[in-house]
């Protein structure tokens, strides 16, 4: 107890001190964990004012400090950024958290500064060269305890060797369905996190997602071959969210319904469309039917997609009620009071439609999910399938491509920009490749820089001393010569490969032998096999059937949760893979209680004359 009571005074000077201060004394995570059975609450209390923890929070919390691996999935807006921030801050060393937004990083981030919380920090391409060099530099101090990276980093060999130069005790993948290409916002760049874990060999692992089936779950362990963690499931149920679908014929019904819904309904709320043209031709409708709206998607301006967000924010007469969004809008968007989301356009899965529609309410009131079904959404989503699928033709061009690249041996440099003047646009690329090394054709390893500047210090000295070994006194010959070196060529006059020497260079400078500079701007990738091998296989071999089985397997559900005739509520906890009661309804669906369906308000006067 003793141990633990002087970890928490030295974690908190170090988190309420935001300038230099030492780091907390070395205690193990199974020493923590042995005594926070009394230690807990007012930990918890401490830092985040909470009096107890939610059904599910504090087992997750033990479980990460006694140094065992986890995966929980808890409801969107159930706390589950708590589940790690405390045992990061009562675990020796560095907690990383990787996740896939810089809004998600920086609400917490902000969040827990707010909290006179300030051994934080977050590393992504939103800071500038000199405050990336600050916290780099509150790192090396010891000065933080808590840091938010975004998965590309972990491409870059460089930063891993800086991490691998600290103790880090708790590797925490947020949104962690974005690992499996099964999962509804699969993101390649989660799959370099495999390689990250096993070179820092964190003490342990947290896996987190709000929206993963059995089936992804199962995809996201094989992915990261790690321990079979414990599985926490709190299940997915929120019964202030009222579930309802309305059926159209034609998307011209959409517009009413939609309007006569709105001038009924106070509060905040976003609709969701398929398009972006479709974001801008409903928000016009509704401004000039007198709503406070606008639209939001990656199209627009960074400077219009802040304003329109700021707008969202702001509660008095300048704000907005209404946002008409693409997906583009909502992860990060930490507003507690929305009252209401609508789904113009049906989502093409169920975890898909289950994450958008639960930002809706997480203050714990009462609010409204509607789905608006139209038939024609099945071809829509069948369609955008069958394009977006990996495929053999494509997947041939893009090998063939990327084997014309300059080359070292069997590495492969070049830009993403040269790949997309060759008509792939950088979704096909990003999951082309990944699909490709996947099969077993190409391996993709860090980015390099194309062009480097070196100034070598201690040349005279460093060829006579023993602490560097022949290989690198010779690449310090070279790089003495010159200021400047384009990394192919300078490659390919040592015969070394690019990854090598992107490895001697750190070492070189973290023994103070030289300095380098560099932009990693070029995928290095190796090829493993040719495109001769490729064109022989069949499409059986290559899982594109399996593929295009499950995305459609998707489509349906989500189809089926439209049709249902039962409760909706159980139709996802079953999805989900939770075990129902025989005679369970959810009371929060339409089907459960017609109160809450959707219908014009012409039809409902037409029904009262009938009655």
């Amino acid at each position: 107890m003793k141990d633990l009571q002087t970890l928490l005074q030295n974690v908190d000077e170090l988190l309420n001190t935001p300038g230099e201060v030492p780091p907390p004394s070395p205690v193990s995570a199974a020493n923590a964990q042995a005594e926070t059975t009394d230690e807990l609450l007012p930990a918890l209390q401490k830092y985040f004012g909470y009096a107890d923890f939610r059904a599910g929070q504090r087992e997750v919390v033990e479980k990460i400090l006694n140094g065992e691996n986890i995966l929980a999935s808890f409801p969107t807006g159930y706390g589950k950024s708590l589940c790690y921030q405390l045992p990061a801050l009562m675990l020796p060393g560095v907690t990383v958290i990787v996740s896939p937004l810089i809004s998600l990083m920086k609400d917490q981030v902000d969040a827990l500064r707010e909290q006179k919380i300030y051994a934080v920090a977050l590393l992504n391409s939103s800071l500038s060269w000199e405050e990336y060099r600050a916290e780099l530099e509150r790192l090396e101090r010891g000065e933080i305890k808590l840091l938010y990276i975004a998965p590309e980093r972990f491409r870059s060999r460089r930063f891993l060797n800086l991490l691998n130069s600290h103790q880090i005790s708790l590797f925490v993948i947020d949104e962690a369905h974005c690992i499996s290409q099964w999962g509804h916002d699969f993101r390649p760049s989660y799959l370099a996190l495999r390689d990250a874990i096993r070179e820092l060999h964190p003490s342990s692992i947290a896996l987190f997602t709000a929206t993963a089936t059995p089936d992804v779950q199962k995809d996201i362990l094989n992915h990261l071959e790690i321990q079979p963690p414990q599985v926490f499931t709190r299940g997915i149920e929120r019964p202030n969210l009222k579930f309802s679908v309305c059926e159209v014929s034609m998307e011209a019904e959409k517009y009413t319904l939609l309007d006569e819904y709105l001038q009924q309904r106070g509060g905040k709320g976003i609709v969701y469309a398929g398009r972006r043209r479709e974001t801008e031709e409903i928000a016009s409708y509704l401004k000039q039917r007198g709503h406070r709206v606008d639209f939001y998607h990656a199209g627009r301006d960074g400077s219009e997609r802040k304003r329109v967000q700021d707008r969202f924010f702001n509660d008095g007469s300048d704000g907005l009620d209404l946002v008409v969004a693409t997906n583009a809008f909502g992860m990060g968007i930490d507003k507690s009071d929305i009252r209401y989301i609508i789904h113009w356009t049906m989502t093409g899965t169920l975890e898909q439609y289950y994450q958008e529609a639960g930002r809706a309410g997480r203050d714990g009131k009462t609010a409204h999910c509607i789905l608006f079904y139209c038939p024609d959404d099945r071809g829509l989503h069948e369609w955008f399938t069958k394009e977006s699928a990996p495929n053999k033709p494509d997947l041939l061009k893009l090998l063939k491509l990327i084997e014309t690249f300059p080359s070292v041996g069997n590495f492969r440099m070049f830009a993403v920009e040269d790949l997309e003047l060759n008509d792939f646009n950088a979704d096909k690329i990003r999951v082309g490749i990944s699909y490709l090394e996947k099969l077993g054709f190409l391996r993709r390893l860090y980015n390099v820089p194309s062009r480097l500047s070196v100034r070598t210090r201690l040349f005279e000295s460093s060829l006579t001393e023993e602490i560097i070994d022949e290989s690198q006194k010779v690449l310090l010959r070279h790089l003495h010569s010159q200021s400047k070196l384009n990394v192919l060529d300078f490659c390919r006059g040592l015969n070394l490969r690019p990854d090598q020497l992107m490895e001697q260079l750190i070492d070189l400078q973290s023994a103070e032998y030289l300095r380098y500079w560099g932009t990693e701007d070029l995928l290095l990738i190796e090829l493993l096999e040719d495109s001769d091998l490729f064109d022989s296989m069949s499409a059986d071999q290559m899982g594109f059937e399996d593929y295009l089985r499950i995305k459609n397997r998707q489509i349906d559900q989500i189809v089926f949760y439209a049709l249902a005739e039962g409760c909706r509520g159980r139709l996802v906890r079953e999805y989900f893979g939770e075990t129902i009661e025989v005679d369970y309804r959810c009371g929060s669906c339409d089907r459960c209680d017609p109160n809450l369906r959707l219908v014009p308000l012409n039809e409902e006067n037409d029904n009262a004359n009938i009655q």
